[in-house]
């Protein structure tokens, strides 16, 4: 009786993983091999070290960008994968480089300053020696506080906050609670927004500042941004005629300018600033291949990958060097495992994601959905996996709300919860180029990922290899491949959330 008990309950709790077995179909020999491949021949290390350090920064309409965009598609030409093209997605403007750069203070003392110009902004004329003005105008009548009084000199912001001590860790990983509260959906707010009005007559003061510090003759302009000898900087409109030198630089060295002029004591510093604009290509760039489907009835239906390779023009490492390198080990271990996909499997490396998911909106634009109209691609698409959360390892999946693909996603992940992945998120996570898939209502997926110290990171003169962890770049290449793979090989395609 006890034995015919404890078959009937081993029957009863496998029983569930029988029904999902039988329902989402789990190949393991092939996990197993995808595995082999990314930890044992992985070419990940070589591909960031190219990417972060022999091209570096990629600014969309850079020089950098253009040799990124050729030198991925030439590695995966040399991988084997089919079709490689580098396709327009449409205008983007003029490109902006940064040919030399010095700042020093030169008196009290001298001390050399850790800054950076920000993209698309102007020049000096060669070397100059100015006094630093603290500059505050926070209404239109404080603009008469300060004419006639700033000709020649560097403008510099007043201290907006005190700089607080950090307690935390350097990088971090999701604990197993936070993970529990991802499958969870988040409590519901009250609804309140920031108020769009406000933001606008902010941006309206700024434009007006930066119109009156031109007209008053100002030789450059100074904000703190980023701290620890850390600079955070992205760039000023890229439509600005004629614009000033707009210079981010580490919190500590602002500040203590300012609280040197505060005690009525001069300010001077040593500047050279020489910038140039890129006007022969005003066309922005996806980098496209793909790896052919096999089965006669569905090698035209389309899972796809992604990343964004512009960055801004100060780093380019987690933001997002890290994203192109794993999705390109997607595609060479697939390739390389001979893998015979029977839909057709997509590499998109974005362009101009940072001024607005530009390249991966013109791709869905061109292929999969304009004006509320579906494209001949559209019907054909089953997913779009997308990475931009940094280097650090995938932890679980998120479904943007799409409940249908959790029973399917939990089976996948079975296999993998040796390497860490063991959550299915209902929610959703946005900010980068799986949003436009999302909004023509398709499948746009983005993965959960440690952060590790990508906040601290992003958009900063220390966004290089060194801060990309290439052992988890490894795990996410399996992760992904993983999630690729039984994408392409499912009878259906991935179910998608009804339409809204």
């Amino acid at each position: 009786m006890k034995l015919t008990i404890r078959i009937l309950l081993a029957f009863l709790w496998l029983m569930p993983i029988t029904s999902l077995a039988q329902t989402e179909k789990v190949d393991l020999q092939v996990i197993e091999k995808i595995k082999q491949e990314g930890f044992q021949n992985s070419r990940i290390n070589e591909t960031a070290i190219f990417l972060t350090d022999v091209i570096g920064p990629r600014l969309s309409g850079s020089t950098g960008l253009n040799e990124a965009n050729l030198w991925a598609k030439n590695q995966l030409q040399e991988w084997g994968i089919s079709n490689v093209r580098i396709e327009s997605w449409g205008e983007f403007g003029k490109g902006w480089e940064n040919e030399k750069f010095y700042i020093a203070m030169t008196a009290p003392y001298y001390q050399p300053l850790v800054a950076v110009p920000q993209a698309w902004s102007g020049s000096t004329n060669g070397l100059i020696r100015a006094n630093i003005v603290v500059v505050d105008i926070r209404n239109s009548e404080d603009f008469e506080k300060y004419r006639g009084k700033l000709k020649d000199k560097v403008v510099i912001s007043p201290i907006s906050r005190e700089l607080e001590i950090s307690f935390g860790p350097m990088a971090t990983r999701f604990t197993d609670e936070q993970l529990e509260n991802l499958r969870q959906l988040p409590e519901q707010t009250d609804g309140r927004r920031r108020n769009i009005g406000d933001f606008a007559a902010m941006r309206a003061l700024a434009n007006s500042i930066n119109e009156f510090l031109k007209e008053e003759g100002v030789a450059a302009i100074i904000n703190p941004s980023g701290s620890f000898g850390t600079v955070r900087s992205a760039g000023i409109s890229r439509t600005a005629e004629n614009p000033l030198p707009h210079i981010d630089m580490t919190y500590e060295h602002h500040a203590r300018m300012v609280r040197i002029l505060e005690r009525g004591i001069d300010v001077e510093v040593e500047l050279e600033v020489r910038n140039r604009f890129l006007e022969d290509d005003l066309m922005g760039y996806n980098v496209i291949g793909e790896i052919p489907g096999t089965d006669r009835k569905l090698k035209d239906q389309v899972v796809m990958v992604g990343a964004h390779i512009d960055s801004w023009h100060v780093g380019g490492g987690n933001d997002n060097g890290a994203g192109v390198v794993v999705m390109m080990e997607v595609m060479r271990i697939l390739k390389a495992l001979d893998i015979k996909p029977r839909r057709t499997i997509k590499i998109g490396l974005w362009g101009s994601e940072e001024q607005g998911l530009l390249g991966s909106r013109g791709y869905v634009r061109d292929y999969l959905y304009e004006n509320d109209a579906k494209k001949q691609g559209f019907d054909k698409f089953s997913a779009y996996y997308n990475i931009d959360y940094g280097s650090g390892k995938i932890r679980g999946i998120y479904t943007m709300g799409n409940d249908a693909l959790t029973p399917i996603f939990e089976a996948w992940i079975k296999p993998l919860e040796d390497l860490g992945v063991t959550t299915v998120s209902p929610r959703s996570s946005g900010g980068s180029d799986h949003g436009p898939f999302n909004s023509a209502g398709l499948v746009g997926l983005p993965f959960i990922q440690d952060r590790l110290d990508y906040g601290r990171g992003y958009h900063t003169n220390m966004d290089t290899y060194e801060r990309m962890s290439i052992e988890d770049m490894k795990q996410i290449a399996v992760v992904v491949a993983t999630f690729v793979y039984h994408t392409a090989q499912r009878d259906q395609l991935l179910p998608r959330k009804a339409a809204e």
